[in-house]
């Protein structure tokens, strides 16, 4: 297991960080409230992802306003929607990587990529996604 014990928690809405008051959004948000109303088709996705997650190792969710975050150390992946057409996944790598999967690929600089994708079908969660996800999750024990 990852060592958490030095993350820095914020005083006003006890979110954990990687790094002293680094920005965010302070606010009481839950997963319970994100996934609220949610169909079961949603839900199945979502359900899907968390046990692709879980087969990486042990995690944390990350409630937000508009996202759930994966985080071991630092966030690693989440969602930003989630609804009967699919959901939008997001994750950090520390490479480059080419597929025409990518809704979107954005270099943050050195090592660092953030790639989206865009998932509207159960059969679109498969063994290249769990690859990019386990991949993601090392980022975030900051190993990778």
């Amino acid at each position: 297991m990852t060592d958490t014990s030095d993350l820095w928690t914020c005083p006003e809405c006890s979110k954990r960080f990687v790094g002293r008051n680094m920005w965010h959004s302070c606010g009481e948000h839950s997963v319970e409230a994100f996934l609220a109303g949610k169909s079961e088709r949603a839900l199945a996705l979502w359900e899907q992802l968390v046990d692709m997650v879980g087969r990486c190792g042990p995690f944390e969710l990350a409630a937000a306003k508009t996202r759930i975050g994966f985080m071991v150390r630092a966030r690693f992946a989440g969602i930003t929607a989630l609804s009967d057409r699919g959901m939008s996944l997001g994750f950090w790598l520390k490479e480059e990587i080419d597929s025409p999967r990518f809704a979107k690929k954005e270099h943050l600089g050195g090592r660092d990529w953030i790639y989206r994708i865009r998932i509207t079908d159960p059969s679109q969660l498969d063994d290249e996604v769990q690859t990019w996800l386990c991949q993601a999750y090392q980022v975030g024990c900051q190993r990778a």
